[in-house]
């Protein structure tokens, strides 16, 4: 995590806490807009109050595993300044761990996520299951059980994939838009 100041109209200065861009060579997925495609997964979407939801997470990961609802995640940090969460979860190797981390950022109504496994396994050289993009699917589904089964926060852009086409990368034989007409010509 790193964190940047900014001064907020009423003149106080307001930490406000990033993610750190995912490592060139792990197995990481995270919610950063600059993350090349097979390493961003959406944000996840805030579907009351930014503290609201804070709390609620915070509470629902402080139980864990006591109800049964999320046993495998150990709380690492949690920065109630920030909006910050750090968790360790189980990771693909026997044994790892993946850290997974969660920001709050305010008046955005998401919660920024990112996750890296300690220990980096060579990704699997295709897949073929709806939706999926190559490397790091283990880390895509980490987010996406904390997100909607532990928190109850479901992905910002879970309509938008409803209805969208998906093609495996070898498979695909649909033309680019642009080049169909100037080819068509």
């Amino acid at each position: 995590m790193t964190s940047v100041s900014i001064v907020t109209p009423s003149r106080e200065i307001e930490t406000i806490a990033r993610l750190k861009p995912c490592s060139k060579n792990s197995n990481c997925v995270s919610s950063n807009y600059l993350e090349p495609p097979n390493r961003y997964v959406s944000p996840l979407k805030i579907l009351n109050d930014r503290d609201v939801a804070f709390q609620r997470a915070v509470r629902d990961l402080q139980k864990n595993g006591s109800d049964g609802a999320a046993p495998s995640v150990a709380v690492l940090e949690i920065d109630a300044k920030k909006y910050y969460i750090h968790l360790a979860v189980p990771g693909t190797s026997l044994g790892s761990l993946d850290d997974l981390e969660l920001v709050f950022p305010p008046d955005a109504g998401i919660v920024n996520v990112r996750c890296e496994a300690r220990v980096t396994l060579p990704p699997p050289p295709f897949c073929v299951k709806k939706n999926c993009i190559n490397g790091n699917m283990d880390q895509r589904r980490r987010v996406e059980a904390l997100g909607v089964r532990v928190l109850g926060l479901p992905p910002a852009d879970q309509r938008q994939m409803m209805d969208a086409k998906w093609t495996p990368i070898f498979f695909n034989s649909d033309k680019v838009p642009d080049m169909v007409d100037y080819y068509d010509n």
